[in-house]
């Protein structure tokens, strides 16, 4: 079953509060480098159980899954889903320009993302319409017999 908006939303505000503590917590350049690094591979940096999910989407209990392949999220799927909201990301690191980018092209693209999800009837925001995925909840796809 596909996730709801508002839970998507909570997935990624966790996810999105752990690339901030880590930009913020870790040495000048570390931090901010596996900040951005995480917001692109976190939908598909973990094995086994915990596939195809970020830290928040672990908590909250979703998944995301591939269209075309009916499996969890890989490595790749992730990086191109998370794209937009990754170059948001980037776009916050770098000081003045970067901070200019982040108003003129980063934030109308999070609220196109968060526009696409909450208006389109597939609930698919634009990274997922680009690596074809989906989010759902997990609970609902291992009672299928498919994680």
């Amino acid at each position: 079953m596909k996730a709801s908006v508002g839970s998507r939303v909570a997935a990624k505000g966790i996810d999105l509060f752990l690339v901030v503590v880590l930009g913020a917590l870790l040495p000048r350049l570390l931090g901010p480098l596996l900040g951005f690094a995480y917001s692109l591979i976190s939908d598909g940096m973990f094995k086994g159980a915990q596939r195809g999910q970020s830290v928040g989407k672990w908590l909250v209990g979703l998944q995301v899954r591939s269209v075309v392949r009916g499996a969890p999220c890989d490595m790749r799927e992730s990086i191109i889903r998370n794209a937009p909201v990754g170059l948001a990301v980037f776009f916050a690191m770098v000081p003045l320009w970067g901070w200019f980018l982040l108003v003129i092209v980063g934030i109308p693209l999070l609220i196109l993302e968060g526009y696409l999800m909450s208006k389109v009837d597939s609930r698919e925001r634009l990274g997922d319409a680009m690596a074809n995925t989906q989010v759902v909840y997990l609970r609902a796809t291992q009672e299928k017999g498919g994680a």
